[in-house]
Formats: structure tokens, sequence, C-alpha cells
């Protein structure tokens, strides 16, 4: 294996093998490119996300749907008109389609075939993929990168970390990578796990272990509400998970009161549900603690009665429209999906992410201080910042 290579990669996830393919595919010899995974194989964390169906992109893209540096989303939802996704993994094999509700998948819904094709593509233009390699060190000196890893050292005119956030550390992003970029003078906002299981109290919720509901979950600071969303939630021993909670966790990071106010029956509204409730009550046989039955989980309508401040129907319909439960924590970046925070934006020029502190140093995808909500926005923006960035190293290697 030789030891000097035009350009350098570190990580071999979503942002790190789109930049590598991406070279290529703009004229750059396979054989002039190195790719640097610390696990013992490329993607990883791109063969579970959508729940092994790849949900790589979607077609609502907004703003309010990124959060993170203003500047680099700003440069990334405008770069977007110009950069085809779609096409670009034709190219690689994989035809795109897009569900009911704008989420973006491979058409085979298999995350499996996005990575087998990004790793065919690799290999049969002969880029150098190296596993098991850990970057422990780097430096420029004399106007060459020098790269100490567990495999060995290397060379590179041109470097791109891609080495990921803090959150899955099954995946090898355990945060300690942040290291390479430090060490080159960049800084590191705070960080925070996102797309995450919340903890909250659990007296109100004991016993609903395993139940799921459909609802409008609001994150709040206090009385302050910050974020909504509907979906499905599913409660634990420890708070809340399922999709509706993965929308609204990253939103709860940094707050002095952190809340969640669950919504039950989010498609009726308070007076309906209180019409319903006042015709039960009407009727003999009903136990009123259990008068939520048949509207909601028989124990999960027990817990709301119980929050109620009288058995009546405006109360306990009130009770439904607002359940809150105080936000206690979250089950960390071990299970977090996503890393809030990372690499400052100021440092890095959004045009092409190319380091302002090292010439010839691009620092891409989750590295940054830039995330997303869940639907595929995470990866999309891993995605463009890899062709963003292999289309200025293209320009100054080829």
């Amino acid at each position: 294996m030789k030891e000097h290579f035009k350009v350098a990669v570190v990580g071999g996830g979503a942002a790190g093998l789109t930049l590598a393919a991406e070279l290529v595919r703009k004229g750059v010899k396979g054989g002039d490119i190195l790719v640097l995974e610390r696990n013992d194989r490329v993607g990883k964390k791109l063969l579970v996300t959508g729940n092994g169906q790849c949900n790589l992109s979607n077609e609502n893209m907004r703003p309010e749907f990124y959060h993170g540096d203003a500047a680099v989303i700003s440069s990334f939802l405008e770069g977007l008109k110009t950069f085809d996704l779609k096409e670009f993994f034709y190219s690689l094999g994989v035809p795109l389609k897009a569900d009911g509700e704008g989420r973006i998948y491979p058409l085979s819904k298999q995350a499996g075939a996005v990575l087998d094709a990004f790793r065919f593509f690799l290999t049969e233009n002969s880029v150098e993929i190296v596993t098991g390699a850990k970057v422990l060190s780097a430096e420029k000196k004399d106007g060459v990168f020098r790269l100490v890893s567990e495999k060995g050292e290397f060379s590179a005119d041109k470097v791109a970390f891609a080495f990921g956030g803090a959150a899955g550390k099954r995946f090898g992003t355990d945060g300690t990578s942040y290291s390479l970029a430090e060490s080159f003078g960049h800084s590191v906002t705070s960080l925070y796990p996102s797309l995450v299981q919340i903890k909250t109290e659990t007296q109100k919720i004991r016993g609903l272990k395993g139940l799921k509901e459909d609802v409008r979950i609001t994150a709040s600071d206090g009385e302050r509400a910050i974020r909504t969303e509907t979906g499905e939630l599913l409660f634990t021993d420890y708070g809340v998970s399922g999709s509706v909670v993965f929308k609204i966790s990253g939103y709860l990071a940094g707050l002095s009161d952190p809340r969640i106010n669950i919504e039950f029956l989010p498609d009726f509204t308070r007076k309906e549900i209180e019409k319903i409730i006042n015709d039960k009550l009407r009727l003999d046989f009903i136990n009123k603690k259990e008068i939520l039955s048949g509207l909601l989980n028989k124990m999960v309508g027990a817990a709301v009665v119980k929050t109620a401040k009288a058995l009546s129907a405006p109360e306990i319909a009130k009770a439904v429209k607002n359940f809150c439960l105080k936000v206690t924590g979250n089950t960390g970046f071990n299970n977090a999906q996503v890393t809030k925070g990372g690499i400052n934006g100021g440092e890095i020029r959004p045009e092409t992410f190319e380091s302002k502190l090292c010439d010839g140093l691009y620092i891409v995808g989750e590295s940054l201080d830039v995330d997303g909500d869940c639907g595929g926005y995470n990866l999309t923006f891993a995605f463009y910042c890899g062709h963003t960035a292999a289309e200025d190293i293209a320009k100054r290697v080829k």
C-alpha cells in the first residue's frame, strides 16, 4: 500500500463515502484517494438509518428543520438547488422514491443496497479503503498533511475530516475525533444528544411501559412552547420514546425547565371529547375512573383520568389535551442518532467546507455544528457536504 495520496478522507460514513465517490466522478483517480475508517467496515451507521430502510432525504427541505450555524445552513439550502441527489444515487445504481409524507428512500427500501453501491463503486475505481484505522493525530508540515492511524502513517495533499459526532458509540462516533480538528485550532460548541429517547418523571406513567398512542406533543421551557409535532409515542419505564419523541428531543437541549405536553386524540377538539365523555357519563354502568376506555388504551386512559382535577367531563377532557411530564434528561449519546453541536461553523467556508484556519483541510457532515430533524434531513446534509467539498478539492488536485 502506498503512503502518500492526493486526498485523504478521515471517516467512512455518509459524508466521507459521498466525498470519495464524487472525487472519482469529477475526475480524480481512485488510486489517489484514501479513506480511513476506524470501524471494521465503512457505513455502519448508514445501515441502520430509517430502521434499516435508509430514509436518506426529504422532499420538504426548509430552514426550520435544521439547527446550528445559520450561515452554514443557509448556504447548504441554497446549494441544494443545484445538487441533484436523485441523479447522484441513480448514477450509483440506486433509484430513489418518496413516500406519501415526502420522505425519500431507495426504491428497495434497503440501507444495505445504498452502502453496497458506495462500496462497489469505490472498489471498482480503486479507491484505497483502510478499515480498523482510527486516526490518532494529524498535522500539516511543509504543505503536506501527515496522519497517524492505528494502521500506520499516511500523508496527503488535501484532507477531509468526516469523522462524525458524538452520537452512537457503537458506530465509532464517540466524540474523541473532535480533537483532530482542535489540533488545527478549531473549536467545538456545546454538544447534546438529539433524536433520542426522553427521560421524564415516572409517577404519572407507571405501568404504561410498551403502550403506544398517536399524539400531538409539545416541547416547552416552563410555560413557553418551543416545538410541536404529531406522531406515535411509546411509553417506557424511564419516560417516552417513539418517532414523535425523536422529532422534539433536540429542542429540549439546554432548557432551564424542560417539559413535554402530550395531547391525546389530536384529531378531536377538547369540546368534542367533552361531549363524548358527557354522553358516557349518562350511562349508569360506566365506571368514571375508566371513562376514557374506548377512546384510549384502557391503562393510558386511567393514567390520564388520575391527573384530572375532578371526575367531570370538562376536567377529564382538559387532562386528555394537557398531559404534562417534566423532563429529567435523555438516554444519552450512546442511544442518540445525531449530535447537536460540533465544529464551529464560523471557522469553515460554507460554500466549500474548507477550513478558514488551515488551507487544504475540509470538515464535513455531522462533525459540524449543524443537525436536522428526523426524516432524512441529517443524511441530506452529509451527502451535500461530501458533494460540495469534492467539487472544490477536485478542481485543486486534478
